[in-house]
């Protein structure tokens, strides 16, 4: 019985420079805050047009809109009704 039963040098089972630490270098901190909702950005948004062209298209998507809503085949959703009341039977009313 000359096996080795996991006795001896410890032995990395992947190459740890590939992940990016050398051989007894310190590990990063850990952190225990979760990270910022919003990350800061480098660059702001450009501002948007403004002048007698892009008004005049912004009249025209307003008027497109409005000219879909009073279309037939316009679906709206249904408001949602705060307290409905269904019969279940046997007396027994559900209140949504």
């Amino acid at each position: 019985m000359a096996g080795n039963k996991g006795r001896g040098r410890a032995a990395y089972t992947f190459n740890i420079e590939a992940v990016g630490f050398g051989r007894g270098e310190k590990l990063p901190d850990v952190v225990l805050k979760p990270p910022p909702l919003f990350p800061d950005t480098d660059y702001k948004p450009v501002p948007l047009k403004a002048g007698e062209g892009e008004e005049y298209m912004l009249a025209l998507k307003q008027e497109l809109r409005e000219t879909m809503k009073r279309m037939p085949y316009y679906l709206e959703t249904p408001e949602e009704k705060q307290d409905q009341r269904r019969w279940l039977g046997h007396s027994h009313f559900i209140t949504n």
